[in-house]
């Protein structure tokens, strides 16, 4: 598989985590506990990471071969 490749694989699973987090994020909403309220947050937040690193990998992924061997990149986001 080539890097291009997976990094689409990387962008289609981000999908899916942000699909996902807006589920909780309804299903917080729609909370009336505060404990069920707070564990969707815990949810939520975990998912962020996940997004945010799935959306670095894709990045990375993508513009490995750009001839800066990906260093360039580091401290950009990754949208």
């Amino acid at each position: 598989m080539a890097l291009r490749e997976m990094a689409q694989e990387y962008r289609k699973n981000t999908a899916l985590l942000e699909l996902r987090m807006i589920e909780l994020q309804v299903a917080q909403r729609r909370a009336r506990h505060k404990e069920v309220k707070y564990r969707l947050k815990q949810r939520i937040g975990f998912l962020r990471v996940l997004i945010n690193e799935s959306r670095k990998t894709a990045f990375m992924l993508e513009h490995y071969y750009d001839g800066r061997g990906g260093t360039v990149y580091e401290n950009r986001r990754a949208i």
